[in-house]
C-alpha cells in the first residue's frame, strides 16, 4: 500500500462521501488509547448509510488500502478507535445509529453499529419497551452492537452479550451484502426470534474477526422484572477464599433463573471505588501490603466482596433471599439486599446526621445508586472513575468521561479462571506475583459468565504520562499472558498489539482463520490483523 494509493482511494471516497465525511484522525480525536498505543492513520471516514459502507470496501479492494471498522471507538483498555496495523483508514461507523423494527411484545430490536447504551435506554424509554439494556461498566457512550461483538458481557439477565445477538447484516471486503439464510428465504420476521437460523452458522465469523463490516444486529432483550434486588457480601479472611467459589457456583446453580452472574472483589479493588490512590504511600507505584491492610482497615474494607442481582417477581425475590442466607451464610460474615428504596431511605437518614459523616453516607448512597441502575438496565458513569485511579484528569461536573482522551492508563487483562476454589487460589497468587514486579497493583474481579467459569478482569493502571510506566505496563500484560498460558488462564479478549498471541505454537485455529479470510478478502484490507493473522 503506497501513499499514492492511499491519496486515490481518499480522492474517490470524497466523491462518495463529501468533503465533510473525510477528515484527518487528529481533527477526529481517535489517535488516543488508555494502553498507550498510537497507530499511524491516514485518515477517518464517516458514512451515514450501509450502501455508502458498501461503495468504500469497493473502493478499498480497488486501491489495496486497508481500512478498520470502529462502532463509536470507546474499547476502552483494548485500543479505543486504534487498528491494530498502521496506516490504516478509520472507517467511523457512529452516523450509522438507527434503532429498528422493534418489537414490544417479543422483546427483540435490530440497532446500527452507533447505537449506544444510553440512545437504546432512551428509545426504549420514549416507546414504552419494559426491557432492560445490555448494560456493561464502560458507560453510557459505547457501542451495544461493538460490545456484542467482543463477547462482553455484564451483569443484567443477558449476561453473555453476543448469545442474546439473533441477526447479523454485514457488508463483505468487496462490498456485496450478507444476509443469513432465513432472511434470504423470506422469514425476516422469524430470523430475528431463532440465533442459529439454518444450515452453517456465520454469524459468528463477525464475532472478534474480520470478515465484514456489521452494519445491523438483531439482539433480544430481558424483560423487566417486577424487582431487582441487589445482594452484597463478604469475607474478611482471605484464607476463606477457597471455600467461597465453590458456594458461589452452588448459588448460580440454585438460583440460575433469579441470580445469573455474581461479581468477587479484592480489597484492593474495592480501595480503587473509595480513596483517591496514595501516591505518597506507593514505593515504584506499588502500595505495600501494610498500607493495604491500614487503607481497608480504615474504610471497613473485607478480604473479599461479593455482589449479584436477584431478578424476580416479589413472591421468587423474598424465596431467593432465604435461600442466599442459606448458602452465603456459613462462608461469609456480611450479607445485604439493597434495592432503590433502601437508597433513597439512606439518602434521607443522612440529611440527619452531622455533615463529616452524612458526605460519607451520601457517597455511598450514590456509588449503590449508580450499581443498582446499571442492574436495572441504565447505563451510567459509576465504574468509569476506576480508569482515572493512576492518571488522567477527571472532566468537569457534568462532563462525560472518556478515559483515553483524558490521559487515562489503562490495559485490561481479562483471563477465564474455572470455578474452582483451588483455581482460584492459584490465579490470584499468579497476579498478586506478577503485577508488582512491573509497578501495578493488583486489582481483582472474578465475574462469572457462567457456572462453570469466572472472566477475571484486571485492570493493569498506569501513569501514561511516564514513558517507563506505560512500557512496564505491555509488559505485564505480557508476563501475565505467558504465566496464564503455562497455568491455564487464558484471556477471552485482545488489545490491539496482543493479536499476535493467536499466532503461537503453530495453532490450527490461524491457519484455519486466514484461509477463510483469504476466500472472502484476498487482499486483507479489512482490519488486517485483528484476530486472523495473515498468511505469511
Amino acid at each position: 500500500m503506497t501513499n499514492s494509493a492511499i491519496e486515490s482511494a481518499i480522492t474517490e471516497w470524497a466523491g462518495i462521501l463529501g468533503e465533510s465525511g473525510i477528515v484527518s484522525a487528529s481533527d477526529a480525536d481517535v489517535n488516543a488509547s488508555t494502553i498507550g498505543a498510537e497507530r499511524s492513520i491516514p485518515a477517518v471516514l464517516r458514512p451515514e448509510t450501509q450502501n455508502q459502507v458498501s461503495e468504500i470496501l469497493q473502493v478499498a479492494q480497488r486501491w489495496k488500502v486497508s481500512v478498520y471498522p470502529v462502532s463509536t471507538g470507546n474499547n476502552w483498555g483494548y485500543g479505543s478507535a486504534n487498528p491494530v496495523e498502521d496506516n490504516c483508514v478509520i472507517l467511523d461507523l457512529g452516523g450509522l445509529n438507527q434503532i429498528s423494527d422493534f418489537d414490544p411484545e417479543m422483546g427483540v430490536v435490530t440497532i446500527g453499529p452507533g447505537v449506544t447504551q444510553g440512545a437504546l435506554r432512551d428509545f426504549l424509554d420514549r416507546h414504552d419497551g419494559e426491557y432492560l439494556v445490555p448494560v456493561t461498566g464502560a458507560g453510557p457512550s459505547c457501542s451495544v452492537l461493538g460490545n456484542a461483538l467482543e463477547r462482553g458481557y455484564g451483569i443484567t439477565p443477558v449476561t453473555d452479550h453476543f448469545s442474546a445477538v439473533t441477526k447479523i447484516e454485514a457488508i463483505l471486503p468487496d462490498g456485496t451484502r450478507y444476509r443469513t439464510p432465513l432472511s434470504e428465504l423470506g422469514g425476516t420476521e422469524i430470523d430475528g426470534l431463532f440465533k442459529w437460523g439454518v444450515g452453517p452458522y456465520l454469524d459468528g465469523l463477525f464475532s472478534q474477526g474480520n470478515f465484514g463490516v456489521v452494519v445491523n444486529m438483531t439482539i433480544a432483550l430481558a424483560p423487566a422484572p417486577e424487582t431487582v434486588t441487589a445482594f452484597f457480601f463478604s469475607t474478611k479472611d482471605d484464607a476463606k477464599l477457597e471455600a467461597l467459589v465453590p458456594v458461589v457456583r452452588s448459588v448460580l446453580r440454585t438460583l440460575g433463573g433469579p441470580v445469573v452472574a455474581i461479581n468477587l472483589l479484592n480489597n484492593q479493588r474495592m480501595l480503587s471505588m473509595m480513596t483517591p490512590f496514595p501516591e505518597n504511600k506507593a514505593i515504584d507505584g506499588v502500595l505495600p501490603a501494610h498500607v493495604v491492610e491500614t487503607l481497608a482497615d480504615n474504610y471497613g474494607v473485607p478480604a473479599w466482596s461479593g455482589v449479584g442481582a436477584i431478578y424476580a417477581s416479589r413472591e421468587v425475590s423474598r424465596a431467593a433471599r432465604r435461600t442466599l442466607r442459606r448458602i452465603l451464610g456459613p462462608v461469609t460474615d456480611r450479607l445485604v439486599f439493597i434495592n432503590r428504596r433502601r437508597v433513597k431511605a439512606v439518602r434521607t437518614a443522612s440529611r440527619l446526621l452531622p455533615e463529616r459523616f452524612a458526605t460519607r453516607i451520601r457517597g455511598m448512597a450514590d456509588t449503590l445508586s449508580g450499581a443498582l441502575e446499571i442492574m436495572h438496565g441504565t447505563p451510567n458513569e459509576v465504574a468509569l472513575p476506576l480508569a482515572y485511579w493512576r492518571s488522567g484528569t477527571l472532566p468537569a461536573t457534568g462532563q462525560p468521561k472518556n478515559p483515553a482522551r483524558d490521559g487515562c492508563g489503562l490495559i485490561w487483562f481479562a483471563p477465564l479462571v474455572p470455578i474452582r476454589g483451588k483455581d482460584a487460589r492459584r490465579y490470584i497468587e499468579m497476579i498478586e506475583r506478577i503485577c508488582p514486579q512491573y509497578g501495578v497493583n493488583p486489582l481483582i474481579t472474578l465475574t462469572t459468565v457462567n457456572d462453570r467459569c469466572f472472566d477475571s478482569t484486571v485492570p493493569l493502571l498506569f501513569d501514561r504520562g511516564d514513558i517507563n510506566a506505560t512500557a512496564r505496563a505491555k509488559d505485564c500484560y505480557r508476563a501475565l499472558v505467558n504465566a496464564g498460558q503455562k497455568e491455564g488462564f487464558l484471556p477471552y479478549r485482545l488489545n490491539i498489539d496482543a493479536m499476535d498471541i493467536l499466532n503461537r505454537h503453530g495453532s490450527a485455529l490461524p491457519g484455519l482463520a486466514s484461509q477463510l479470510k483469504t476466500a472472502v478478502d484476498p487482499n486483507h484490507i479489512l482490519a488486517p490483523g485483528r484476530y486472523v493473522p495473515r498468511n505469511k
